[in-house]
């Protein structure tokens, strides 16, 4: 009798495979083992193409299509970043993908093994020529931004972050999904809610997603890993975002994430005692917001319970500015305020909740409409259009320029931008913007100087819905002396 081994696939970052079900491998039949000489001569590619479905042939195409003569049933697999071994696909003939890198060398090794009779595993390696990307896949790089990695962290809607509704899964939703709203939505918790009075959900367990500054990781490994807040990995897994529809041309989906062994934040199905989710419809996702919902066997217009996550941009600042290409701001009041003086501290320990607007060291702020009336002699006493809540300013990551504009759209000024000494994960700062030729920052003026321009903030706190200025002016960490602080939030 056969003896029958069964070998789970793990998917590859970014690959096709032909099944996404635990594959059944059968060794030889009856008889002498085959060695690998023999595994190899029986094991032949017979064309690489452009596409999943092998209709368009390519000499350096990314999918590969094999055969076995005599038919075998093998696996194909390689090896990822961590040394850990990726099964590319299994079966006597089939397709797999490899699509390496960006810079990567395109000669790619990758092994062929199979089952004997007698349980023992032979193998070969080999190599192929495939097209290494000059850019990241749409797909992987709206998750991951152009440096291939990106931290998102939970993004609250009315004080909630994750919760449950009534599934559509069509058109015609009414939410306005690219301000974050939920279709459906029913209810919702905050992220300090999930791993205490919520706690069923998790299956009682408590893992560290239970905290505003968890957060996850998507790289361009096509990889998908969770954290607590200081660090410690929770999960870990792939992910591919499938059919992704920028556009949303059906009116509902802008593709389908997938993900092995439960990556995502709190990745808990509601009301089912700690199952986990690995399949969502994207209802949103731009380089700074991503809206999931798991349908969990729902039909559209069913109204059944479906769970929702809400996330937002945490590491990746060319995205929280410019978006993909370019972005507008404007100003975001904090108790009524949006530009005014403070006691600097440039340093941890000031006692502010940055992710929430607040400023360190607080003293003093005006509304837009008071910058250039009551307070127009912070600008020397000219009158340039940034006192109302309608202007606004652009950052183009493109031309590497920041240009503000008054309410009817008529520019005030523009100047060249970088952001420098940028970490996400900083206690005081999480880097430095800096303009040369000017500053086209909306009301970029030094508090109390008579007119004096900022061309040197340092970013408090950024994300993809938040933007926190300080200028020291040259003041020391600590001093308490006089600095200058702006708030702003995208444009809607």
């Amino acid at each position: 009798m056969k003896n029958k081994f069964y070998f789970a696939i793990l998917v590859l970052a970014g690959a096709l495979l032909v099944s996404c079900e635990p594959a059944l491998i059968e060794g030889p039949k009856p008889g002498a083992p085959i060695a690998a000489n023999e595994l190899q001569q029986a094991f032949k590619i017979v064309g690489q193409y452009a596409d999943a479905a092998c209709t368009q042939p390519q000499s350096d195409g990314n999918y590969i299509k094999y055969i076995t003569s005599p038919a075998t049933t093998v696996q194909v697999f390689n090896y990822k970043s961590d040394g850990s071994k990726n099964v590319l696909v299994t079966g006597a003939s089939g397709v797999f993908n490899i699509t390496p890198r960006r810079g990567a060398d395109p000669n790619q090794e990758f092994g062929v093994s199979t089952i004997n009779q007698d349980a023992s595993v032979v193998s070969f390696s080999s190599s192929v020529n495939v097209y290494v990307p000059a850019d990241l896949d749409p797909a992987v790089k709206v998750l991951t931004g152009e440096s291939g990695m990106k931290a998102w962290k939970w993004n609250p809607i009315g004080g909630a972050t994750w919760g449950n509704a009534g599934y559509i899964g069509a058109a015609g939703h009414g939410a306005n999904v690219a301000a974050g709203e939920i279709p459906g939505q029913w209810w919702g918790c905050m992220p300090a809610d999930l791993e205490t009075e919520q706690i069923a959900h998790s299956g009682g367990t408590v893992y560290g997603y239970g905290d505003d500054n968890a957060y996850m990781v998507f790289n361009e490994d096509m990889e998908c890993i969770s954290y607590k807040a200081d660090g410690t990995q929770i999960a870990k897994g792939s992910y591919s975002l499938n059919n992704y529809d920028p556009d949303c041309s059906d009116g509902y989906h802008y593709g389908t994430l997938v993900t092995t062994d439960a990556p995502i934040l709190f990745p808990f199905i509601v009301n089912t005692g700690g199952k986990r989710a690995n399949e969502f419809d994207v209802i949103y996702v731009d380089p700074n917001n991503l809206s999931l919902v798991c349908a969990n066997g729902n039909e559209a217009w069913s109204w059944g319970e479906a769970t929702w996550w809400r996330f937002k941009n945490a590491s990746d600042p060319d995205a929280a500015l410019a978006g993909s290409g370019s972005r507008a701001w404007t100003y975001y009041p904090i108790d009524g305020s949006t530009w005014g003086n403070a006691g600097y501290i440039g340093d941890p320990g000031h006692g502010a909740n940055l992710a929430a607007g607040e400023v360190p060291g607080l003293w003093w702020g005006c509304t837009p409409e008071q910058l250039e009336t009551e307070q127009v002699q912070h600008a020397g006493g000219v009158v340039y259009g940034y006192g109302s809540d309608d202007a606004y300013m652009v950052f183009n990551s493109v031309d590497g320029v920041v240009t503000s504009y008054d309410a009817s759209g008529k520019q005030i000024a523009s100047s060249a931008y970088a952001v420098e000494n940028f970490d996400w994960q900083a206690g005081y700062k999480m880097g430095d913007l800096v303009t040369t030729g000017g500053s086209g920052v909306l009301f970029p003026f030094i508090i109390n100087t008579g007119g004096t321009v900022a061309t040197n903030y340092e970013i408090v706190y950024m994300d993809g819905n938040l933007l926190t200025l300080i200028c020291a002016n040259g003041q020391a960490a600590w001093s308490w002396g006089e600095c200058t602080w702006w708030r702003f939030q995208p444009k809607k």
